[in-house]
C-alpha cells in the first residue's frame, strides 16, 4: 500500500503534489477551513484550470455565449420601456391628467345611480384653485372646416386655455408661441397649428401670420407645433388638430358643458393625492358618492405606468426564460466538463484522501474550479455585450411608425447596473449548480477504490 501511495504521489503534477504532502503532515482537526488551507485549495483549483485550459476555455466559450444572450436581451427590454415613457411622455407632461364627465354608478344623497354629471368651465376653472393643483384647462373639441386661400380642409379644432401648453407638451417651432392668457382673456381670434394642418394648408409657406378661416370667422396663427411623438393621444393625434383660446370658442359652437378637461398636480408624486383632492371637490358639488370613480373619469400619469410596466414586465420575463435557458444550456456544458475532469483525477483524489484530505477541501476545490469557469466566461461576456450594445443601438420601434424625424422613440440598448448585477446572480446561479455535482461526487469517492482506479 505504501508503494502504491508513493507511486500515484509522485505521478500527480508539482501542485497537487505538494498538497498531498502538506495534507499528509496536516493535523486533521474539525471545523472550518483554516486560511493557509484554502489558499492551497485556490491555488489547486487555478492549477486545474490552467493544465486543463482547453477544455476551460471551451467551457469558458459557453458561458460567454449565454451571459452574451441574457445582458443584450435585458438590455433591449430595458430600451423598450424607454421608447414607450419617451411616447408616452411626447403627448402629456409629468403629472397631467385627463378627464371626462361620465354617469353615476353608486347611490349618493337619496339619489339613484345613472345621473349624468355636467361640468362647466367655471368648475373646471375652480379646480385650479385646490392646493394640490397647478394647471387646469377646459377643453371643447369639433370638427370644423378650415380655410386659408384656394385650399381647404377639416381639422379638430380645440378650445383650451394657456396652460393647456404645457400640460399636453405643445411645443411652438421657432418664431411662434403657444396660446397665451391675454389671448383667453380677451377673446382673442388666434390659433396655434399641428405640423399636419401647417402640411395640408401652407405647404412651405411660413405660416405664423397667416390668417386662416375656421368656421367662416377669421383666426391669426400665432405659432405652429414641432414635431412630437404622441403614442397616446385621445380623439385625435395632436399633429392633425387647431387650438384656439377656450373663450372664443363660444362664437363657434356651444361650450355650456365640458366634455374634457385637463390638469395637473404640482408634482408627479402627488398625482394620486390630487386625484382623490378633485373627485372629492367635484362629488361634493354635485353631490355624489367621492368613490364613484365613472362619474368622472380620469386617465394619468399613474394609469400610463401601469400600462408600461404590464407590456415590458411581460416582455421582460419571455426575454430573460429565453436568456437564462441559453445560459443555463452553457452551465450543463461546464457540468459535463468537471464531471470528466473527476474522473481524470480519481487517483489524485483517492491519494489527497489518502494523506488525510478531508472531504469539505475536495469539494471545495472543485466547486472553485467550476466557479472560476462560470465566472471568467461571463467577464467575457459582459466585455462582449458592451460592444455589441455600441454596435448594434438604436434600433428601430415606433418612430417609424408614427412618422418620428428625431428618432426619440427608437430603441436604445440600455446596460445598467442593475442589468449587471442580475446577471451577475444568475451565473452565480448557474456556477454553484454546475460545479456543486461533479464537485459533490468527487468529495465522496472512496480512496481505496480511487487508488485501484485506472
Amino acid at each position: 500500500m505504501d508503494v502504491t501511495l508513493f507511486t500515484a504521489r509522485e505521478a500527480l503534477p508539482p501542485l497537487a503534489r505538494a498538497a498531498a504532502l502538506e495534507d499528509s503532515r496536516r493535523v486533521l482537526q474539525p471545523g472550518l477551513l483554516s486560511l493557509d488551507v484554502f489558499r492551497e485549495i485556490v491555488r489547486e483549483a487555478c492549477f486545474g484550470l490552467y493544465h486543463h485550459r482547453f477544455r476551460a476555455a471551451l467551457s469558458m466559450l459557453g458561458i460567454s455565449w449565454g451571459i452574451i444572450s441574457v445582458v443584450m436581451l435585458l438590455a433591449y427590454g430595458n430600451g423598450f420601456r424607454s421608447a414607450l415613457d419617451a411616447g408616452f411622455r411626447g403627448a402629456f407632461s409629468d403629472g397631467t391628467v385627463i378627464a371626462w364627465p361620465g354617469q353615476t354608478s353608486l347611490q349618493a344623497g337619496g339619489e339613484r345611480a345613472g345621473k349624468r354629471v355636467r361640468v362647466t368651465a367655471d368648475d373646471v376653472l375652480a379646480i385650479g384653485e385646490l392646493p394640490l393643483v397647478k394647471n387646469v384647462s377646459p377643453e371643447f373639441m369639433q370638427e370644423f372646416p378650415v380655410v386659408y386661400g384656394n385650399k381647404q380642409s377639416s381639422h379638430l379644432v380645440r378650445g383650451v386655455s394657456a396652460a393647456y401648453g404645457q400640460m399636453r407638451a405643445e411645443k411652438p417651432q421657432a418664431g411662434g408661441r403657444f396660446l397665451e392668457e391675454d389671448d383667453i382673456r380677451l377673446r382673442r381670434r388666434v390659433a396655434f397649428i399641428g405640423s399636419e394642418v401647417q402640411r395640408k394648408l401652407f405647404g412651405g409657406i411660413p405660416p405664423v401670420g397667416e390668417t386662416i378661416r375656421v368656421g367662416g370667422q377669421p383666426f391669426e396663427i400665432v405659432g405652429v407645433m414641432e414635431e412630437k411623438v404622441q403614442l397616446s393621444n385621445y380623439n385625435r393625434p395632436d399633429k392633425y388638430c387647431i387650438f384656439i383660446p377656450w373663450t372664443t370658442m363660444g362664437g363657434l359652437s356651444d361650450n355650456r358643458y365640458v366634455g374634457v378637461f385637463v390638469w395637473q398636480a404640482v408634482t408627479p408624486m402627488l398625482e394620486p393625492k390630487a386625484t382623490t383632492q378633485v373627485r372629492e371637490f367635484l362629488a361634493k358639488r354635485y353631490r355624489y358618492n367621492p368613490a364613484d370613480e365613472r362619474a368622472v373619469n380620469m386617465f394619468g400619469s399613474e394609469e400610463t405606468n401601469k400600462i408600461t410596466d404590464g407590456i415590458v414586465g411581460g416582455l421582460k420575463i419571455v426575454l430573460t426564460f429565453i436568456g437564462v435557458l441559453t445560459l443555463a444550456i452553457g452551465g450543463v456544458g461546464i457540468m459535463n466538463i468537471m464531471f470528466v475532469n473527476v474522473q481524470e483525477r480519481t487517483r489524485e483524489i483517492g491519494v489527497r484522501k489518502a494523506l488525510g484530505a478531508r472531504r469539505r477541501e475536495i469539494l471545495v476545490q472543485f466547486l472553485l474550479e467550476g466557479l472560476a469557469t462560470t465566472f471568467l466566461g461571463g467577464i467575457v461576456g459582459i466585455a462582449v455585450s458592451y460592444g455589441l450594445v455600441w454596435l448594434f443601438s438604436p434600433r428601430p420601434f415606433l418612430a417609424e411608425l408614427l412618422d418620428d424625424a428625431s428618432r426619440v422613440t427608437d430603441i436604445h440598448l440600455l446596460l445598467s447596473p442593475q442589468l449587471v448585477l442580475v446577471c451577475t446572480a444568475i451565473l452565480a446561479g448557474v456556477g454553484l449548480i454546475s460545479g456543486f455535482l461533479p464537485a459533490l461526487k468527487a468529495s465522496r469517492l472512496d480512496p481505496i477504490e480511487s487508488l485501484r482506479y485506472e
